[in-house]
């Protein structure tokens, strides 16, 4: 599909994040560390990539407390001038390389919206579609979003990663 097809769903997504109240995204992010806890419980991961969210985003700072205080080594991501992906682990600004996301054993990663065939939606600079490319096989994948983001289809290049799993406020944790 074309890349204003992309663009024109990420213009909407975004609006109806800006919508939410303060309460709302409270309570989503709340809903999603329970269930990434919850699979933390059964799987133990010693290291995730994870990442700082924005504002509106679903992902949450006390999520990555949680998983600190639990032992899990994060690391998140630092854009470099090419728009790949440096990591460095929390706390701490010391640049692993892009290759670090090799060595995790999770992932959790940002979209605006995730397809039931694991096609995710960036924010469009293409950054977390080439560090995906370099995580190692049967390495959960999952990409934090709203419940209203989880949509039948999504457009995509040939480029796009496909995500293992998302994490939802209602659905929890789902594996594709």
């Amino acid at each position: 599909m074309a890349r204003a097809d992309k663009q024109d769903l990420r213009e909407e997504l975004l609006q109806e994040r800006r919508a939410l109240s303060a309460q709302d995204i409270e309570s989503a992010r709340a809903a999603i560390r329970s269930s990434v806890l919850d699979r933390w419980d059964q799987a133990r991961w010693q290291s995730i990539a994870a990442y700082v969210p924005l504002r509106t985003e679903p992902g949450s700072l006390e999520l990555l407390d949680e998983l600190a205080a639990r032992g899990v080594t994060l690391l998140v991501p630092v854009t470099l001038d090419d728009r790949d992906l440096d990591w460095v682990e929390i706390p701490g600004d010391v640049p692993l390389g892009p290759d670090a996301i090799t060595s995790v054993d999770a992932v959790l990663a940002p979209a605006l919206a995730v397809a039931h065939d694991g096609m995710r939606l960036g924010r469009g600079s293409g950054s977390y579609d080439r560090a995906l490319r370099r995580v190692r096989p049967r390495v959960p994948v999952a990409a934090l979003v709203y419940d209203s983001e989880v949509l039948h289809r999504l457009p995509s290049d040939e480029w796009d990663v496909r995500v293992t799993a998302y994490v939802t406020p209602t659905a929890g944790w789902t594996d594709i």
